[in-house]
């Protein structure tokens, strides 16, 4: 488990809960959640997923997630 997620549970509880029925659907439905979490902040963003931010876009490209028209 990343030092960031112990850090968290020490400090609050954590539930995950998968509601996709497959790993890729399970990590875009993540990674759309902590966007819209973060206001779409990408540098946040990956540090809350404990990613790098290049990682991150990487992730959003394969699973087609674009930030919404305002």
């Amino acid at each position: 488990m990343p030092d960031h997620f112990k850090t968290h549970a020490a400090q609050e509880q954590i539930i995950l809960e998968l509601t996709e029925p497959s790993l890729p659907k399970a990590e875009a439905s993540l990674i759309h959640k902590v966007l819209e979490e973060k206001n779409w902040n990408l540098k946040q963003a990956a540090r809350e997923l404990d990613i790098a931010r290049s990682t991150l876009y990487s992730k959003m490209k394969k699973h087609h997630i674009k930030r919404p028209a305002l």
